[in-house]
């Protein structure tokens, strides 16, 4: 009786806990992040534009800061394309700080679970796109499909 609901009270607790230090570490994180944001913001614009983003991330200091915080990517014009996201080539405060947060550490199952079923849609689609291009063609070429695989 007693000593199990000590035991829930204190396991309750230490999920508290839990949950405390992970906000607390995700708002330390989106602090950083935004003291990055504004130091690569040079003309205070509210956007970091490409040249902005190069001349901060080759700099060695950057990309150490970049890697402590678990952001090690090697190809800087494609972080820029990912933190890029409605491809207006500049990157706002929001884009930023989503992007690096979601780039932070390792893929998450659900994360390669949704690339994988984009890719899955993808082909779908591009297959089907294809089948009818190929359709059209024949039609305008004015030969069947059997003709065009060399099969008579």
């Amino acid at each position: 009786g007693v000593f199990c609901q000590s035991a829930i009270d204190s396991a309750a607790h230490d999920q508290d806990l839990v949950t405390q230090a992970i906000l607390l570490e995700k708002q330390k994180y989106i602090e950083q992040l935004s003291k990055v944001f504004k130091e690569m913001d040079d003309d205070g614009s509210g956007t970091i534009s490409i040249s902005e983003f190069k001349q901060h991330m080759e700099s060695p200091e950057m990309k150490a800061y970049f890697s402590s915080m678990g952001l090690d990517v090697p190809d800087l014009w494609m972080l820029f394309q990912l933190l890029d996201l409605d491809q207006g080539s500049k990157i706002d405060y929001e884009q930023f700080v989503y992007g690096c947060s979601r780039m932070k550490g390792n893929a998450k199952g659900v994360d390669l679970a949704k690339l994988s079923y984009e890719q899955k849609w993808m082909d779908t689609r591009m297959r089907n796109f294809m089948k009818r291009t190929d359709r059209h063609f024949q039609m305008l070429l004015g030969t069947d499909e059997e003709d065009s695989t060399g099969e008579n």
